[in-house]
Formats: structure tokens, C-alpha cells, sequence
């Protein structure tokens, strides 16, 4: 009997046990700086946030853009308050490579390599005193004054992990007064209050985070409005991923899943998402505007939760959305991409002679399926100049969906297209893109037309998978290739000609009998050439261009 109750007895006492607290540590972090994490954080009633890491780690360096966002969201919303930490786990990881690291991520919080007490510091949270350690990054969480530890926080995504983090935070800093908090918890910083009583006194102040009226002697015994106001980047959060996913919903693809999406949708203020919308937010994309002319300049839109009319110093909590910004709340996740999947564009090989005009066909090397892309295309500017870009594929495709005027700076020329007819599909080898040029001087096509990285090239699907495109240069002057093959109802016949003229495409059957005939004009370079050969039976045929072999066509009407 007592060996049955002994089990029980343990357990109960074992839940009375105390947790844990994190195991006092002292590094030199890379900037030369001696840090206690008693001394300077956890007895200072401030939070300290680590990281375990290395600096070749590939998931660190796919974290690194969403933690330094994060660091700067908590800097601003807690002043004083929170501080992270990265340290190494690897003995090579000395403090100037610790140091070059943060430098080329863009970090701007303290760390340490070996060589500053970083081995040391982590070792109690590797050997399974906290919990089983999954490898890097490892996020730990220890809590101002008591020291307790909240282990190895992680996410499906960086998104995630950023997401567990802040709420953890805001758990562990109870709020103060009312907040200007995102709809993902986490703290609005550089918020412009203006605060009006009936009476007409008014005021303005920035807050971050949070902010109280209470200090207002106006505003007691009287009634006021309060109006948040925040100013920024309208790109920032906005691309065409957003874009996809507005014409997804507005298609009933994938409806959006959560009220602040359709908020921040609205990016003409309207109080209705349409396509009017999408158009707003490529024009802001592709530079033609600098703001959401239908909000007033506003780039942020806060709603109060809940709505009310404060009075006598009492204040409304408000949730910010970012206008544009559908697809979370700091940038569009980058674990989407499936680099195992590319978009690849191809234009022929072709000699440009100064003066001369040409019309310049982007085919697609491999079928695509998507419901929106982006792009730039970058020029040699004082070589060649686009002087427009066509497209009969991608349905709604006009004059509005690229801006010319950039071209001529750095940021090349900026395409954007979102099919709000729905997603299209193209076979390789087909037109995507038409692009009229004028050469400025003698050159080579491929050495003067590239893929400018202003805006990553991607096609997105209405999954919200992204596409990564690439764009190079294809057949030589005279080659020929025939797509798709086998062909149904369509095929193109791929010719890079020599010179500007007409070319006979003919099909014969294997005994020599002409079955199909027609008459193409082609320009100099590279041309796509449709044929519709329908009163033809299924079979194999032979190609001929000008009376001469060009290969061999599996025919399916």
C-alpha cells in the first residue's frame, strides 16, 4: 500500500516545486561590452530574450529579418524594458565573426561568440536542464525579477516563432493605460494621437505601445475624441503577394479568414474590397503614386476595440492595420517560396545595331500556372530603352500594369500583373511578354536586359505559393523548337530569324503529302509563330520552315 501511494505523493509534491530560474551568466558581447543577466537585466525588471544560434546557420539567417523586426517593434512599444541577446553555440563563432554577422543581417542587438562567454551561457540550456534542446535558433524568454525561464518558444514558421514571442512579452509586462497594439498583439510604435473635447481645447502627442489621458486636466469632466494617426512607407508591407490574395478573395479562391484583412484591403477607402483596390495598391508598386490618395495620406487605419466615446481621462485601446499589408504583420513571409519550382523566361540571342526598333518576345521555358506576378526588368541605360511592354496571355494587361519612367533610373522598369479574371496557364514556348525596344548603341541583347532585383521576380498561385523567376537567354538566329510537343489544338513554332521577312510553314505526313500550309511574317530575332493545324488527324508529322527540316510535330486535334 505504501509503495502505491508513493507515486501519487510525488507527484503532487513535484508540482509544488519552484521553477527553475535561468542560471546567471556573464558575456563581453561584440561591441566590447560586459553583460550580467541579473545584474544589468533580470534584477533591472527587464525581459531578456535569447537567442542560441551560429552564425552559419541556415533557419538563423531565415529568422534573423523577422527577429530584427520584432527587436525594433518591442524597443518602441517597452522602451527600456526588453532586450535580446544572441549567442553562439559553436566554438569557431569568435566575436569579430559574431560581429560581422549582425552586420550583414542588419541586426542591431548585442551578442557574443565563444570568445566572449557564449559557450558557457548556453550549455545549461542544451543539456536538457529546461527542456529538450531542437538545435538552432532557440528562443528562450526569462522573466524580469523571478529569473524563470520559458524555453525553446517555436513556430511553424519565422512568422510564427516572432508571433509566440511577442505575446509572451506582453504576458510578461502587464499592460499600462490603454494600448495601439497590432491584431497579432504586437505594439504600434510612432502612433500621433490627436485628442479634441467638445469645448474645443485640443492636444497631440506620439506614443508607442501605449499611452494614458489621464495626466490631462482638460479632459477631465468633459467628453473628447481620440484619433490615432500613423505615418510611414506605404510600400512597406505591400507587394503583389497582397494583391494575389485580394484578387483570391474577392474570386472566392480563398476567402480571407480574419475581419482586420478585409480592413487593410481597403486600400481606397471605400469600406468595400474590390478590384479598384488592387489597382491602388499596383500603382503604389509600381511607383505612379506615393500614397493611398482615397485615405487622406493615411497609411495606417486603427480601429478602437471596443468602439466607445471616452470621457472624464479615460482613453480606448486601438488595434492598427497596415494598409496593403493582407498577409501578416510584418512582411510577407518568405517561407512560402518553393525554390524547387521556377518560372523560367527566355528571349533568343540577338545583335542590336544603334537606331533600330525591335519587338522582343519573352516566351516561358516551362508550363506556369499562376493568378499573379512581378517583376523588373533592368536595362543598360545608355544601350537600349524599353519603349513598352505587351502581353496577350495575362488577361487585363495594359499600360497600367508597368511604368516606363522608371526605367531610365536605378530601380529598373517595374512590372506587376494580377489576374483578377482568375489565374492563367501557359504552355512553354507561349508569348508572356512583348517587349518594344530601341537600341541605343551596338550590342549583344543579353549583356544590356536583365532581371532588375527592385521587386523579386515571383509568380504567386492562388495557394499563395510564390514562384521564383528567373530570365535568360535562349536559342541562337536559326534555331527552331516547336512547344508544346505533343500539341492539342495549338502549338507554336519557336524561330529566331535572321532578318525581317515572311517564312512558309508547311506539315507533311511521313509519306511526303502536305497537310497543313501557311504564311508567317517574322522580325529579325526571336518570333513565336501559332499554327492551328485542326483538319489534320492525330499523328506524326514533319515541320518545315522555307522548305527546310525543323523537326517533328505529335499532333492531337
Amino acid at each position: 500500500m505504501k509503495k502505491r501511494l508513493l507515486l501519487p505523493v510525488l507527484l503532487l509534491f513535484c508540482q509544488w516545486l519552484p521553477a527553475t530560474p535561468a542560471p546567471d551568466f556573464t558575456v563581453t558581447t561584440s561591441d566590447g561590452q560586459t553583460r550580467h543577466l541579473y545584474q544589468d537585466y533580470v534584477n533591472q525588471q527587464k525581459i531578456i530574450v535569447l537567442e542560441i544560434f551560429f552564425t552559419t546557420c541556415p533557419p538563423c539567417a531565415t529568422h534573423a529579418p523577422y527577429l530584427q523586426n520584432l527587436y525594433q517593434t518591442v524597443q518602441a512599444g517597452y522602451p527600456g524594458q526588453v532586450e535580446f541577446m544572441l549567442l553562439s553555440d559553436k566554438v569557431a563563432d569568435t566575436d569579430p565573426l559574431v560581429a560581422s554577422y549582425l552586420t550583414g543581417k542588419g541586426l542591431t542587438m548585442p551578442a557574443a561568440g565563444s570568445d566572449g562567454g557564449s559557450l558557457a551561457a548556453v550549455q545549461p540550456y542544451k543539456n536538457g536542464n529546461f527542456g529538450l534542446f531542437q538545435g538552432t535558433p532557440t528562443f528562450v524568454v526569462i522573466e524580469p525579477g523571478t529569473g524563470e525561464v520559458y524555453f525553446d518558444l517555436r513556430g511553424n514558421s519565422p512568422q510564427e516563432t516572432m508571433d509566440l514571442l511577442s505575446q509572451k512579452i506582453a504576458e510578461l509586462l502587464p499592460e499600462e493605460d490603454c494600448f495601439l497594439r497590432s491584431y497579432f498583439d504586437n505594439p504600434i510604435d510612432s502612433v500621433l494621437l490627436n485628442v479634441q473635447t467638445v469645448g474645443g481645447f485640443d492636444t497631440s502627442f506620439y506614443a508607442s505601445g501605449a499611452y494614458s489621458l489621464l495626466d490631462i486636466s482638460e479632459l477631465q469632466a468633459a467628453s473628447y475624441t481620440v484619433t490615432p494617426v500613423k505615418s510611414g512607407d506605404p510600400l512597406q508591407g505591400l507587394s503583389t503577394y497582397d494583391l494575389v490574395k485580394i484578387a483570391s478573395h474577392i474570386l472566392n479562391i480563398v476567402p480571407f479568414d480574419a475581419p482586420w484583412q478585409s480592413i487593410a484591403a481597403d486600400m481606397n477607402c471605400s469600406n468595400s474590397v474590390t478590384t479598384f483596390d488592387i489597382v491602388e495598391g499596383r500603382r503604389i508598386i509600381l511607383g505612379m503614386t506615393t500614397g493611398f490618395a482615397g485615405c487622406g495620406g493615411a497609411v495606417w487605419r486603427f480601429v478602437p476595440e471596443p468602439d466607445g466615446t471616452p470621457g472624464n481621462g479615460s482613453c480606448l485601446n486601438f488595434r492598427g492595420v497596415k494598409l496593403g499589408d493582407v498577409t501578416g504583420p510584418y512582411f510577407a513571409p518568405d517561407d512560402k517560396v518553393d525554390d524547387r519550382q521556377v518560372l523560367g523566361l527566355r528571349f533568343a540571342r540577338q545583335q542590336l545595331e544603334a537606331g533600330r526598333r525591335y519587338k522582343i518576345p519573352v516566351i516561358t521555358g516551362n508550363p506556369a500556372h499562376f493568378l499573379g506576378l512581378q517583376l523588373a526588368f533592368g536595362v543598360e541605360k545608355d544601350a537600349i530603352r524599353i519603349l513598352s511592354v505587351e502581353s496577350s496571355v495575362l488577361s487585363g494587361f495594359d499600360e497600367q500594369a508597368y511604368n516606363l519612367s522608371e526605367q531610365m533610373g536605378a530601380s529598373g522598369l517595374p512590372v506587376v500583373w494580377v489576374g483578377s479574371q482568375g489565374a492563367v496557364d501557359l504552355l512553354p514556348g507561349e508569348q508572356c511578354f512583348v517587349l518594344e525596344i530601341e537600341a541605343l548603341q551596338n550590342a549583344n541583347l543579353a549583356d544590356v536586359l536583365y532581371l532588375h532585383s527592385r521587386l523579386s521576380a515571383e509568380a504567386y498561385r492562388e495557394d499563395g505559393s510564390i514562384v521564383l523567376v528567373n530570365m535568360r537567354e535562349g536559342d541562337t538566329p536559326g534555331q527552331v523548337s516547336i512547344a508544346p510537343n505533343p500539341a492539342k489544338g495549338l502549338c507554336h513554332i519557336l524561330y529566331n530569324a535572321g532578318k525581317d521577312g515572311e517564312v512558309r510553314i508547311q506539315l507533311t505526313d511521313l509519306r511526303g503529302v502536305l497537310v497543313y500550309e501557311s504564311i508567317a511574317t517574322v522580325t529579325k530575332g526571336a518570333n513565336s509563330l501559332p499554327i492551328r493545324p485542326s483538319a489534320c488527324a492525330s499523328g506524326l508529322y514533319l515541320v518545315k520552315l522555307n522548305g527546310q527540316p525543323a523537326g517533328k510535330l505529335i499532333w492531337q486535334p
